[in-house]
């Protein structure tokens, strides 16, 4: 399940904001959508926290699936953004969604991959007998990085290293989702995560490096890099759980911008039509990226009963994440 903003902020807006930077580099209107393939993000209303959001997303999904919240074991939040250091986001929906006492709540973060590596912590969970409902959730909202970034690129003193530094900020969004795991004897769909395989290659961690007001990356390199990555995943999962095209319906890829969505593609050999772009009109939403592409996959009608999604991503540390859904 998930949420967007209703605020919308163009590609167009941001080059305007920062014009004068732009005929300083001699870069002509339309150079960050062409590169990017971003035509707009969203914000939240000012105020708005990444609980908020989760908690919005985590009440939908529960209504949906007509499972009760009192049966809920554990909640995990997932998402790049948080409210404060502490507490965790989690607790905090926790107590917004009135949850039992009794069930488990924790932040797990891992970049762009946490919802996944939530997934993965419930599922453990659920298969060691400990809870039957858990529940994983990402808020995430771009506004601070984005405004502060802009404001940045605005002093006189701007120049190329800085729209550089700055430029992977520019391509930030916002969402909310939420997804429901249970065992068997309390699932309401039949739905199935038939697990998967995650490897890293931390000796690139510096190639992304985000905070509140900015994230900083080496974008060459951290696709070169995150793709030969993405490829030996990609040889191992296949050996465990098939994801070719002839085994798969749909892929659910993190959303990052056209570049990166187009070598993913091209170096697993995905079929384009099997792998919706959401980037254009939502940008990079970090953690929700993934379930988001899921979540409008199955809103769209693009899967049905007994028809598989892979769910993938790439996230910064470098890790990837390959996992299967049967839907």
């Amino acid at each position: 399940m998930h949420v967007r903003p209703e605020e919308e902020l163009r590609t167009q807006a941001i080059e305007a904001a920062i014009s004068p930077l732009y005929r300083k580099l001699g870069l002509k209107p339309g150079w960050l959508q062409a590169v990017t393939g971003i035509r707009e993000r969203r914000f939240w209303p000012v105020g708005t926290k990444p609980s908020d959001v989760a908690t919005m997303a985590a009440k939908k999904a529960l209504l949906q699936s007509g499972i009760s919240k009192d049966s809920v074991g554990a909640l995990v939040s997932c998402s790049v953004c948080k409210d404060y250091i502490e507490p965790s986001v989690a607790a905090i929906v926790h107590g917004k969604l009135n949850l039992p006492t009794t069930a488990h709540n924790y932040d797990i973060g891992n970049a762009c991959l946490g919802f996944l590596s939530g997934m993965t912590v419930i599922a453990d969970q659920i298969e060691l007998g400990r809870i039957d409902v858990g529940i994983v959730v990402a808020g995430e909202s771009s506004r601070e990085p984005t405004e502060a970034t802009i404001s940045r690129l605005q002093e006189p003193s701007a120049g190329m290293q800085e729209f550089k530094d700055n430029l992977a900020t520019l391509t930030l969004g916002s969402a909310g989702v939420a997804m429901i795991l249970t065992s068997k004897r309390f699932s309401t769909t039949g739905h199935k995560l038939l697990g998967g395989v995650s490897r890293s290659a931390t000796q690139w961690h510096g190639l992304c490096v985000g905070t509140a007001t900015k994230m900083t990356t080496n974008p060459t390199k951290l696709l070169s890099e995150g793709v030969a990555l993405a490829q030996r995943t990609w040889a191992d999962v296949n050996q465990i759980l098939p994801m070719t095209p002839n085994a798969v319906k749909e892929y659910a890829l993190h959303q990052v911008g056209q570049a990166n969505h187009d070598a993913i593609l091209q170096a697993l050999k995905l079929p384009p039509n099997r792998a919706i772009r959401l980037y254009i009109d939502n940008g990079n939403v970090g953690a929700c990226g993934v379930p988001l592409s899921l979540s409008t996959l199955v809103q769209k009608g693009r899967v049905n009963r007994g028809e598989r999604v892979a769910l993938m991503g790439i996230g910064s540390g470098l890790n990837v994440m390959m996992m299967g859904v049967e839907w």
